[in-house]
């Protein structure tokens, strides 16, 4: 049976936004990972595919279905940097920094391209309307090919354009050099704490709204005893309650004992706690634990 809605907006639409302009990354997910600044005006993404049609004598048609070919992919992000610094000079014209000077950072430029002017990757990080997780595309090997062209104003905002090329890895020269990750859906259920946090042998129990990934990092924890810092060693999904994450404490606190715990989402995000459909955990503020 065909489907006569004439208009396209669904009760999931307002879930499906992509909002504001984002923010720019250089070596997202790495121990590296950095924001690069501010930006005005917005990004803009360029994923731009060419392919051939092979010929076929008596076919009155150009395109012909399993007769397409790839040639070749150009894939780029435009970016107009409000904000402007000695690494985004030297990102934009892949040039040589000297920072000796007690007073400036010496930027030179050069006539070859090095294998260290390539960003192992940028991302623009955005944020989806029905989503605690952005919406992150990651290009990678990363160069500035469009040079720098400086336009600087009275009354307006001086942004410096770039436009950051991906580029192919000889290594792997039939994958793309970009990924995008997008969240899934969260089904109307976000991943948070609920219910209240106890002492469970000796050990802080927490439980969430969803399963917990396998894997727990504890970097983001952080517990108070008696109004001390008490520091997590370990941390790790429970064995029979999915939801739950247990964590081992320094000094195991005594029956009676104030406690504390509260989270901060870590900057990289490798290290975020997470479902097992991927929503990271957000942060929340200290809550007490029963230890009775």
């Amino acid at each position: 049976m065909n489907s006569t809605n004439t208009i396209g907006f669904s009760s999931s639409t307002p879930d499906h936004l992509i909002i504001d302009a984002g923010a720019l990354y250089k070596d997202y997910g790495l121990p590296t990972e950095a924001l690069i600044g501010a930006t005005s005006g917005g990004n803009e993404l360029d994923f731009t595919i060419k392919t051939r049609n092979v010929k076929v004598d008596g076919i009155k048609s150009d395109d012909i279905m399993g007769l397409k070919r790839f040639v070749s992919a150009a894939i780029s992000l435009k970016a107009n940097m409000l904000e402007c610094t000695s690494d985004i000079l030297r990102m934009a014209l892949m040039a040589d920094v000297t920072t000796t000077n007690s007073d400036y950072d010496i930027i030179t430029g050069r006539t070859v391209i090095l294998d260290t002017d390539y960003i192992t990757n940028i991302a623009l990080v955005g944020q989806l309307s029905g989503s605690l997780k952005p919406v992150v595309v990651i290009l990678k090997n990363v160069l500035n090919d469009g040079g720098l062209k400086l336009k600087t104003d009275d009354d307006k905002d001086n942004v410096l354009p770039l436009v950051l090329t991906a580029h192919v890895d000889p290594s792997n020269p039939t994958v793309l050099p970009f990924e995008i990750h997008y969240p899934k859906p969260l089904d109307g259920v976000p991943f948070g704490l609920i219910g209240t946090p106890v002492i469970d042998n000796n050990k802080v129990l927490l439980t969430f709204s969803d399963t917990v990934s396998a894997t727990v990092v504890k970097d983001g924890f952080a517990i108070t005893v008696n109004g001390s810092a008490d520091v997590v060693t370990a941390s790790a999904r429970g064995v029979n309650m999915l939801n739950t994450i247990l964590l081992t404490l320094t000094s195991a606190p005594t029956s009676g004992q104030a406690v504390t715990v509260a989270y901060t989402k870590p900057a990289l995000d490798a290290s975020d706690v997470k479902s097992l459909s991927g929503v990271a955990l957000a942060s929340f503020s200290a809550v007490t634990v029963t230890n009775n």
